[in-house]
């Protein structure tokens, strides 16, 4: 049976060996740079009755400080591409990473950017 914390602990560990600060659970402070690990939409999916395959889905969400732009946006695109190069090849990728966006997090305005990945496991 597929056990979403050992699939999510070990999509966490596989990023963070790029020697990251990942957290792989949503969390209210973050020390950036850091990788967020959350469930994407939709979370599971079941690849065909009676096969036991399910297809689980991640949103990756790579967070950087926005205090100067230059900086920022050099910083994400490094954060972005040592995720990247960290993704085993267990996981589809899907779409690309998102257009980088600035969010508040906390009291400190950051600049983000998420991809979707998903894993097929059997249940």
């Amino acid at each position: 049976m597929a056990n979403l914390v050992s699939i999510r602990t070990a999509l966490g560990d596989s990023l963070a060996a790029a020697g990251r600060v990942v957290y792989s659970y949503p969390n209210e402070n973050v020390a950036v740079p850091a990788i967020v690990l959350v469930p994407g939409s939709p979370y599971i999916s079941v690849a065909s009755i009676g096969t036991g395959r399910l297809h689980i889905r991640f949103d990756i969400t790579a967070i950087v400080n926005a205090v100067d732009n230059q900086a920022a946006l050099a910083n994400l695109e490094t954060l972005i591409l040592s995720v990247t190069n960290s993704l085993s090849n267990n996981y589809s990728l899907l779409g690309g990473w998102s257009q980088p966006t600035v969010q508040q997090i906390g009291n400190s305005d950051m600049l983000i950017s998420q991809l979707s990945i998903e894993m097929v496991t059997t249940n």
